[in-house]
């Protein structure tokens, strides 16, 4: 704030000094105009004092509307605009026939209230997963959002108007598509924010806020990708192809292809959730941890994924919409059809709704029908080993039980002494140790077995060198004895 209050006087005090020599020299109103107009020295002064000005502006909105700025806003604030800046001096290339003053100042304007845009989008980021916010703030950005809109729409409405009027594509279309993929984003982020105001006014419990967020999300890129394509093709037409822009349609397109992939993948898996999931056996409730991570809250009834876990069927299908893998241990909730993951291929072969069970060894009814959390991982990790078979590195599917569990059974009461949390950590701890110790003597067994034929070898070519200084030796007695 400082370095700017300095720019700014002596920018000031810059523009007073070439006004002054101005009206001095010329002595009257119009020559001082003509001479400040066309003197090169005092339109760059001239100008910048504009920028200064635009400065002074900016901050006092951002003061005004959001205080002080959060570390994450201003570091994206930093990366957004040194980017963007790239990116508008490639459009300036393109509409270089129609460079000016002007021309400079519209996109010096167009970047100062993008870089507001991003603030914006950060601070509401920052409100959705902050549990206490003050009113105050909450009026803050909405009357924030409210200046934004309004500032995007006169600007929309001044250029499309231009061009209707004037019915031929200059630099007008340029800042016409801008300040429509920012109107359609603030637009977003405003129903966004709503979203969020009537899920706290709920008490969190609106279920469906997940789902009417994604369709948001997926609506504003499909404009956005609609847009660029179109903006895209008409600077194409008329000025060749946009530098500037491929960028920035490739992003779009990639978001919008992953989010209908993701849309795809979610309806398929919570349309049978029921054949993929089975229910909770009340055992399995009763005798494991009842809480659900997602919620963090009480389970009496839950769904149980591939891997063993158990959440809330509502907490699952609200997780399914932005992930599909387990929220405890990653593994896939519905492996690839392809087959190529280690998971999705024993998923495949033994089908929905079972465990994993390492193959060799018997499973016992009265076990499978009680898999804590910890026998899952050993499960799973039994699978993989099984995989792998004769892996130097994994033990074997009969031998893990034997690493992993020998001091800590499955069914040990001290282990439910334990909180959730303490438990998993101990026994990560234990199964960490464990296998650096089995990856120890393995490498100890590699060495010895290395060094053993290196001897070996070594021995043998010692023995082969005796053996042919003996025959040359004989050789040797042989010929003597002719002579």
């Amino acid at each position: 704030m400082m370095r700017l209050q300095t720019y700014a006087g002596l920018s000031v005090i810059a523009t007073l000094a070439a006004i002054y020599h101005a009206f001095s020299s010329r002595g009257q109103f119009y020559p001082a105009m003509v001479y400040l107009s066309t003197s090169k020295i005092s339109l760059v002064l001239l100008l910048n004092m504009a920028l200064a000005i635009m400065c002074i502006l900016w901050q006092l909105t951002k003061k005004v509307f959001l205080g002080t700025l959060r570390e994450a806003e201003a570091e994206r604030l930093n990366e957004q605009s040194w980017r963007e800046l790239m990116e508008i001096l490639f459009a300036i290339t393109i509409f270089r026939q129609d460079f000016s003053v002007m021309f400079l100042a519209m996109v010096t304007g167009l970047l100062f209230i993008k870089s507001l845009h991003w603030l914006a989008q950060k601070r509401v980021e920052h409100i959705e997963t902050t549990p206490a916010v003050t009113k105050l703030s909450h009026i803050r950005i909405v009357s924030f959002m409210g200046f934004l809109l309004l500032i995007d729409s006169i600007f929309l409405y001044n250029y499309m108007n231009h061009l209707i009027q004037t019915r031929h594509a200059s630099v007008s279309l340029f800042f016409a598509f801008e300040y429509m993929i920012l109107t359609t984003t603030t637009v977003a982020t405003f129903v966004k924010y709503v979203f969020h105001v009537c899920d706290m006014l709920m008490e969190g419990q609106w279920e469906r806020k997940a789902v009417y967020t994604f369709y948001l999300e997926l609506i504003r890129d499909l404009l956005h990708l609609t847009m660029y394509m179109c903006f895209f093709l008409m600077i194409f037409i008329n000025y060749g192809v946009p530098l500037h822009l491929i960028r920035e349609l490739y992003e779009t397109f990639r978001n919008f292809k992953s989010r209908v992939a993701d849309y795809i993948r979610y309806r398929k898996v919570t349309s049978n959730m029921n054949d993929l999931f089975p229910e909770a056996t009340p055992e399995e409730l009763n005798g494991g941890d009842t809480i659900c991570i997602i919620c963090r809250e009480e389970m009496t009834t839950a769904k149980k994924l591939v891997c063993g876990h158990l959440f809330h069927v509502n907490c699952l299908r609200s997780w399914l919409e932005r992930q599909h893998t387990c929220p405890t241990c990653r593994a896939l909730v519905v492996p690839p059809e392809n087959g190529t993951d280690v998971a999705g291929s024993r998923y495949a072969q033994q089908g929905p709704g079972t465990s994993f069970t390492p193959q060799g060894s018997q499973a016992d009814p009265r076990t499978n029908s009680h898999v804590s959390q910890h026998q899952a991982r050993l499960q799973a990790a039994a699978a993989a080993a099984a995989i792998y078979e004769k892996s130097i590195v994994y033990p074997s599917a009969q031998m893990l039980p034997c690493y992993l569990g020998a001091n800590m059974p499955f069914g040990d009461s001290s282990w439910n002494n334990l909180s959730t949390s303490d438990t998993q950590l101990e026994a990560h701890r234990i199964s960490l140790q464990q296998q650096i110790e089995i990856l120890r003597s393995q490498l100890t067994l590699l060495q010895s077995s290395k060094t053993q034929r290196a001897a070996a070898a070594v021995g043998a070519s010692d023995g082969k060198g005796k053996a042919i200084s003996f025959e040359s030796a004989q050789k040797g007695q042989a010929e003597g004895a002719d002579i």
